[in-house]
């Protein structure tokens, strides 16, 4: 039983109460005002509920005296983290005295019928997980991690965790109240308490299923206590009621194993497998199979084209070979100009670990779209990505500044291009995979041409390739 606390009572003269906050079975949490200090900062106190027996109220005071000097100690070391001000008893009740978080709980955002996109997800759960490893390192057990007890501060939106186990209602004791070394109580809430700390046994990956039972909550907008489960593993059934690409389920069916050794044992190691999804697969080097001739690179470096030239040469490409036929079509969209900056200057959208830069559209963290691919090498790719590939209309321009304008399939060039060496000397035509194939055009440093069918890089007949 906990007593009703009125507002303007003041607790151990210092602890002014100004409103209620919210009420649960474990006891009631107030809006204070601390009157020692300066302006008299705001505060949360939290009364707890009397023990109903002796035995337990002296393992409830030895475990909330033990839970309280921890969450005082992260605290003050991380800035997420609730600081502990103050716990005392008084007129036989227990008080926590807690800083106050100006901000909302996550119920606002995550609730039942909403679903959140991928990227909102992952980024909310990398949120979560960073200040979750805080605890972990330190050997605790958060015990009740929920939208309820995670706080978007408003200062800064990002994630504060409260609402440690000390403070949520004993529901039982399990072998001997007073070793309490080992958790020997059960505190959580349905839909996001693995059976093992049902069973009084809470483990660090326990918590690790709670943010995972989260994240599914977010995607499918279904409460996880209404989530269905597999009859005979005891999984949870959820990856058809989600948009979600494969890479993000998987982490999440191993955060919410049903057997807690096959769940991540901590929350760096899930940060780390969330995190190692955060990159796209990437092209560090300029794919082999579009490279030119292995004569290409051996030619003088004088030529470099204008940025009028190209335009009028992607117009001529599509005027002279818009009857060519193909064996297999590519993408053949092209991007607006605003949608591939050349030099981009504002903040890339993603930095892969060898510094190469991507400016554009992403989806499912690929490149998918419109894009610019800024190597670190120098070389750069315009126009339009499919899986992380050069697919559909784009260009890519070597080091040397020689390049290649036209279409691309799966990394290489196919269908219609332009190919212009750094000494003026240029193909334009068909291509398939990656090669002179079909008809087309050479045209050579002079300026003379030699047009014709092409086969695998050679003209055909002569055994000759183009710029040689």
């Amino acid at each position: 039983m906990v007593k009703s606390i009125l507002p303007g009572q003041t607790l151990r003269n210092r602890y002014k109460i100004i409103k209620p906050l919210g009420s649960g079975s474990f006891g009631v949490t107030y809006l204070a005002e601390d009157l020692d200090l300066p302006d008299h900062p705001l505060c949360v106190v939290k009364n707890l509920r009397q023990s109903q027996s002796q035995e337990e109220l002296e393992a409830f005071i030895n475990f909330f005296n033990k839970e309280a000097k921890a969450l005082y100690r992260l605290g003050n070391e991380h800035s997420q983290i609730p600081r502990l001000f103050a716990h005392f008893e008084e007129g036989g009740e227990f008080y926590l005295v807690q800083e106050y978080i100006d901000g909302h709980d996550l119920s606002q955002e995550i609730f039942s019928g909403n679903k959140l996109s991928e990227a909102k997800v992952k980024q909310l759960l990398i949120e979560i997980l960073e200040v979750l490893t805080i605890i972990h390192n330190k050997n605790i057990i958060h015990r009740d991690i929920k939208a309820q007890n995670l706080m978007r501060r408003n200062s800064d939106g990002k994630i504060v965790l409260i609402d440690f186990g000390s403070v949520k209602e004993i529901s039982k004791l399990v072998g001997n109240p007073q070793e309490l070394t080992n958790v020997s109580v059960v505190i959580g809430t349905s839909g996001y308490m693995p059976n093992e700390q049902l069973n009084g046994y809470p483990k660090l990956s326990s918590d690790i299923y709670a943010v995972g039972m989260l994240g599914i909550y977010a995607l499918t907008g279904i409460r996880p206590q209404e989530l269905p489960k597999n009859p005979n593993s005891f999984e949870i059934i959820w990856r058809d009621k989600a948009s979600v690409s494969p890479f993000l389920a998987n982490v999440l069916d191993k955060m919410v194993r049903s057997n807690f050794n096959e769940r991540y044992q901590t929350a760096g190691e899930a940060l780390q497998a969330l995190t190692a999804l955060s990159e796209p697969i990437r092209l560090t080097t300029p794919p082999a199979s579009i490279s030119p001739p292995s004569h290409f690179f051996a030619a003088n470096q004088r030529f470099l084209i204008g940025t009028g030239i190209i335009v009028s040469l992607l117009f001529g490409m599509g005027l002279l070979f818009m009857t060519f036929s193909r064996q297999h079509t590519a993408d053949v969209e092209t991007c607006p100009e605003t949608n591939v900056p050349s030099n981009p200057t504002t903040s890339p959208d993603f930095v892969d670990s060898k510094n190469n830069k991507y400016y554009g559209e992403l989806k499912n963290r690929l490149y998918n779209g419109c894009g610019t691919l800024i190597y670190a090498s120098g070389q750069k790719y315009q126009g339009r990505f499919k899986d992380s590939k050069f697919n559909g209309t784009g260009t890519f321009i070597f080091a040397n500044g020689a390049r290649y304008i036209g279409q691309f399939y799966n990394n290489k060039y196919e269908g219609i291009g332009k190919l212009i060496y750094n000494n003026n000397c240029q193909y334009v035509g068909e291509f398939k995979q990656g090669r002179f194939d079909g008809q087309g055009i050479c045209i050579s440093k002079d300026g003379s041409r030699e047009s014709g069918i092409w086969h695998q890089g050679k003209f055909e007949g002569k055994n000759k390739t183009c710029c040689e």
